[in-house]
């Protein structure tokens, strides 16, 4: 092929993970908006599971058109539901963390802070296996603890909102699964995985919902909008968004426009719940979001990429 169709394939893919973060910024704008009349752990269970169930004809497809080579190298029986299940106990840490917190905080700083996983996951990289960075990481790490500083500790410490310290652990908790996909991505289909994983999600979340909240079959009719964007869209459309687009862009460039998420959660913000911040909170947003950037940006720089390779 020559250099314009490639580009044109590039093109295509990046307007593909731009919609798929489009589709993840504006889905905390439903995450917020479904727990009018559900609690947090029954709205999950719900998403969850109808993702799920959206990705079970995909399944079945790519199962079907795989060779028994590919089936025999993937990861199949109890590693296979062990592995989910690990996964499924860190997406409940950071969707339950959301959910909660979604309440005390504004749609907009929620996708910033959650945005921060950008930037926590080299350092974690650094500190728990003993990987090296790049100096520029080390930089955009500082700026975004300026930025969540400005966004969120008006006040200092002690005005730190409940709403964004659980946004904090949602960061944490989605570093933690970045690794853990990582681990798994080469060993499992990932659509059977995540499917896997979407199911068990949805069981615990509605362990935790018989267990703690009450709801009736009339909660979930008034939140069936937001309960079908969440499953549907986020959960079946965007991550097939996602895995389509990185067909045709690069890991690092593909991140940079998966970070675009944070922005089209605070527009989505802006539009559905009129929310607006102050100048200091949209300089710490800028902040943030420069940090990102600049942690993912391929640099020519021989010393930087000679840390990267080790």
């Amino acid at each position: 092929m020559g250099e314009g169709t490639d580009r044109k394939i590039e093109l295509k893919g990046a307007a593909i993970l731009i919609l798929a973060a489009a589709v993840y910024g504006s889905g905390l704008v439903a995450q917020k908006a479904g727990m009018d009349s559900l609690g947090p752990f029954a709205f999950s269970a719900l998403r969850f599971l109808l993702g799920a169930a959206a990705l079970v004809p995909l399944m079945l497809i790519i199962e079907k058109r795989s060779t028994p080579e590919q089936k025999a190298e993937r990861l199949s029986g109890k590693p296979l539901v062990i592995g989910c299940f690990i996964c499924a106990v860190d997406l409940v840490f950071m969707v339950a963390s959301q959910q909660i917190g979604l309440p005390y905080t504004t749609v907009g700083k929620a996708g910033f802070i959650t945005s921060l996983y950008v930037i926590l996951t080299p350092i974690a990289g650094v500190l728990f296996l003993k990987r090296k960075i790049s100096h520029r990481v080390w930089v955009a790490a500082v700026m975004a603890v300026i930025g969540f500083y400005l966004l969120s500790l008006t006040g200092g410490m002690t005005s730190l909102n409940f709403g964004d310290g659980l946004m904090l652990i949602a960061a944490v908790s989605c570093t933690i699964y970045v690794y853990l996909m990582e681990y798994f991505s080469v060993k499992a289909e990932p659509v059977k995985f995540t499917m896997l994983q979407f199911l068990f999600t949805g069981g615990i979340c509605a362990i935790f919902a018989i267990i703690f909240e009450t709801t009736t079959m009339q909660d979930v009719i008034n939140e069936l909008a937001p309960i079908l964007y969440a499953g549907l869209g986020i959960c079946a459309i965007g991550y097939t968004l996602q895995m389509i687009g990185q067909k045709y862009v690069e890991s690092s460039r593909a991140t940079i426009l998966l970070s675009s998420e944070s922005l089209f959660s605070l527009f989505s913000g802006m539009i559905y719940y009129h929310e607006l911040l102050s100048v200091r909170e949209y300089i710490g947003c800028a902040l943030i979001f420069s940090a990102i950037i600049l942690t993912e940006i391929k640099i020519n720089n021989k010393k930087d990429t000679e840390n990267e390779q080790h």
